[in-house]
């Protein structure tokens, strides 16, 4: 192999590694929150545990957004949307939990 093919190798090695590093580590973070929310499942923890798993879930929304949806680099067009999105999201579930609460059984 001559030092050529190395270097392009060790390049490519580098390249790779940089390139994945980011969603590699996301997706592992995402992962031990997995399992910290589904250990909380199993803990007694009253009210509590509702919080838990909510602050779990905005922190794994956040790490989504930020990381793999790319926002901390994208324009300001698309933070706008992605915002857009969320605003519209959350108050569709407004509306079906205001149907949900004034139902009567």
């Amino acid at each position: 192999m001559s030092q050529n093919e190395t270097e392009d190798r060790q390049r490519s090695s580098a390249l790779a590694w940089r390139l994945w590093k980011g969603p590699g580590l996301t997706w592992l973070a995402l992962v031990a929150l997995f399992a910290v929310s589904l250990g909380s499942a199993y803990l007694p923890l009253g009210a509590g545990n509702l919080a838990l798993n909510l602050l779990i879930a905005i922190i794994m929304i956040g790490l989504l957004v930020i990381f793999l949806m790319d926002l901390k680099n994208a324009k300001t067009i698309i933070r706008v949307v992605a915002a857009a999105g969320l605003f519209w999201t959350i108050f569709m579930f407004a509306l079906i939990f205001n149907d949900y609460l004034s139902r009567t059984y």
